[in-house]
């Protein structure tokens, strides 16, 4: 549901960056959405459907991060109607069975940010651009064994890139050999993949790919799962990949372990799902306020759902809960933290405004003050952009947050998401934080809790099936407990991005 733990201070600093909100653009954003009319959903806004896409429902979406893609349909020559198809499916023998699939997704964004850390980090009058070029290749050998391998070259252009978040000059981002009953098939059955590999658990609150920043999140070690229609469960046993700017050098942390067991999507009724899961995670050093010490934290959790992720909005009424409980040593002090979350929402009928109605609410554990007892949440490794589609500064610890949402799709091209989230803290005795349990400011002695809200707009325009292109408005007002610990200046957000898939 959350993240914090300590990773690389790196990733945190660098979210930091990423952020911003200021008065006039929250105006901007309210005003956008009564202009475009419309609806709201959650973190990611859905990528919407290219008009005139080829073979809808047979030809799998363009992205070099597939869980499942199955393009073994081309084998037939008369459904190769793309230019891209070549490409697509390179034969390797005379029955087609063993073939290679080549893909790319090349993101160019440029993002304007003022008053970074509400004026307590570097700025940037002028803007940065962040390019993103991350070729793939999938070679399978018939049904039952796959090697795929991903590049990634993350540039940035600014004065103050974070390293680990925004720059990453060469590495490979993925590569693991994949076995399986039948890998052509969604549900395939039981599988296992070894080696350097995204791992997404879930919702992603947990256990992300850290999409929401510029460099990709990726763990080296292996993931065996058994998945049928009624079902999923995965056990994993890997470590995070150390981002490092120069080419060709990022190497698993020795420092930090994760494992555990999670079963996904378990279908109890047509309208009633869940996961439920158990994590350790180990780190030999981790820092907490000015303590520092080993971190052993262990949690179980459950989901409940009735609506698989990615779902796209169908009449009616929806909800996704979840709750976690981690317990465990920090040092020499004993580990009891907590994190729940429900979002709720109602979609009505009609299909000539799709839109969705939703509300958020957090609550994640901070630390009560007690000698020999940590209380601040770990969130391990969530999703980039926890808060909002795009803009990346409050971290899930020792927070209590609200977030009415409405997601939008005028067009069959266009989809859109609106939210205002608003923060407080949970424990006036615990720090405001960053990503990583990072303290973006410390904690007050003063009992004020609202550290303010946070508005988001995005709209996401499929201008073809290979171009995709973003517009992401964003600042955060500062509350009472920012104002208590300055600066404390209102920030401000623009991301455009053009995102160009084969």
């Amino acid at each position: 549901m959350d993240n914090c733990a300590p990773l690389v201070t790196t990733r945190s600093q660098r979210m930091i960056l990423k952020n911003a909100s200021m008065r006039q653009a929250c105006c901007w954003c309210a005003l956008a959405l009564c202009l475009l009319v419309a609806g709201a959903l959650k973190a990611q806004t859905p990528d919407p459907t290219p008009l005139h896409a080829p073979q809808p429902g047979v030809r799998p979406p363009l992205s070099p991060f597939p869980r499942f893609e199955d393009w073994s349909f081309l084998r037939d020559p008369s459904l190769r109607v793309e230019a891209y198809d070549r490409l697509k499916f390179i034969p390797l023998n005379d029955s087609g069975t063993n073939y290679l699939t080549l893909g790319l997704e090349d993101r160019t964004e440029f993002q304007y940010l003022n008053n970074n850390d509400w004026g307590a980090g570097p700025q940037n009058v002028t803007g940065d651009v962040v390019e993103r070029l991350m070729p793939d290749i999938d070679l399978r050998l018939g049904n039952h064994a796959r090697v795929f391998l991903t590049l990634a070259f993350d540039e940035f252009t600014g004065k103050y890139p974070l390293p680990g978040i925004d720059k990453d000059i060469a590495d490979g981002h993925e590569g693991f050999v994949e076995f399986g009953s039948n890998l052509h098939n969604p549900h395939p059955g039981w599988d296992v993949a070894v080696g350097r590999q995204e791992v997404v658990l879930g919702t992603g609150r947990l256990v992300d790919d850290n999409e929401g920043v510029n460099v990709r999140s990726a763990f080296d070690g292996v993931r065996a799962g058994y998945d049928k229609p009624r079902g999923r469960i995965d056990v994993i046993a890997v470590k995070p990949v150390e981002i490092n700017t120069g080419a060709w050098d990022d190497a698993p942390d020795p420092g930090v372990t994760l494992w555990g067991v999670y079963a996904s999507n378990l279908r109890w009724s047509p309208r009633f799902l869940s996961d439920a899961y158990f994590l350790d995670y180990d780190a030999k050093s981790s820092m907490y306020g000015d303590q520092s010490g080993r971190e052993q934290r262990r949690m179980i959790a459950g989901r409940y759902f009735n609506r698989l992720p990615g779902e796209p909005p169908r009449a009616g009424f929806d909800y996704n809960v979840e709750t976690v409980f981690q317990w465990g040593s920090f040092g020499t002090r004993s580990i009891r933290a907590w994190g729940a979350e429900a979002n709720i929402g109602w979609t009505p009928p009609g299909e000539v405004w799709r839109a969705r109605f939703g509300l958020q609410a957090d609550a994640l554990s901070g630390d009560n003050g007690t000698p020999n007892r940590l209380g601040t949440f770990n969130a391990l490794f969530p999703r980039g952009a926890y808060f909002g589609p795009k803009f990346a500064l409050i971290g899930p610890a020792n927070l209590l947050d609200v977030q009415p949402h409405f997601w939008f799709h005028p067009l069959e091209n266009v989809t859109g998401d609106l939210c205002w989230i608003w923060f407080w803290r949970e424990s006036t005795n615990d720090a405001l934080y960053s990503f990583e349990n990072v303290p973006l400011r410390p904690a007050n002695p003063r009992d004020a809790r609202f550290a303010g809200s946070q508005p988001n707009l995005e709209i996401r325009w499929a201008i073809s099936e290979h171009f995709l292109a973003a517009l992401n408005l964003a600042g955060f007002v500062t509350g009472t407990f920012l104002r208590q610990s300055p600066p404390s200046k209102d920030i401000g957000f623009v991301n455009i991005g053009l995102t160009y898939r084969f």
